[in-house]
């Protein structure tokens, strides 16, 4: 071809190779086609799936256990039961709690008391919400009822009026 530029055979041979770099050019592009749907389907595929092998049917474990069931068997009552409450803690076994005038004082009733003396300090004569005490007490809100009732019943506070206390 380059010795004779315009031999008869020379227009076939150059649209042969225009012909197969055509072809090379498509199969590149397809090609990179492939190489994008194959890294979109690794992504959407994501890690191994593992397959669990099904568990029989509940159905036929009671069958088989059915089928295998021996004859009923009289066995003689033993007698009666023990029940199955304990006797109740006398109070010398209390833990936790001291025994203030006729009533126990918890943790946190100490807690609040503490908390009282200490707002009360600062604020005399202060109305004070139940969530401020629980605050300074650090505990539940829902607590303060229940500790204020125990101080009355030890007499550390005593009520007033309703819904005003007064420290003793």
């Amino acid at each position: 071809m380059a010795s004779q530029p315009l031999a008869p055979g020379v227009d076939s041979a150059f649209a042969q190779v225009k012909q197969v770099a055509r072809l090379h050019q498509e199969l590149q592009a397809l090609e990179d086609q492939l190489v994008t749907i194959y890294q979109a389907a690794e992504q959407i595929k994501g890690e191994e799936i593992q397959v669990i092998e099904a568990l029989p049917h509940r159905r036929s474990r009671v069958e088989s256990a059915m089928s295998t069931a021996e004859d009923a068997r009289l066995v003689a009552h033993p007698g009666p039961r023990k029940s199955g409450k304990a006797p109740p803690p006398k109070e010398t076994q209390m833990r936790g709690a001291s025994k203030r005038l006729g009533g126990r004082v918890s943790a946190n009733d100490e807690k609040v008391f503490k908390a009282l003396r200490r707002l009360l300090k600062v604020h005399k004569g202060a109305t004070l919400s139940q969530s401020q005490i629980a605050r300074e007490a650090g505990i539940p809100v829902g607590s303060i009822v229940a500790s204020i009732k125990r101080l009355l019943e030890v007499r550390r506070v005593i009520q007033v009026e309703r819904g005003m206390y007064q420290m003793t």
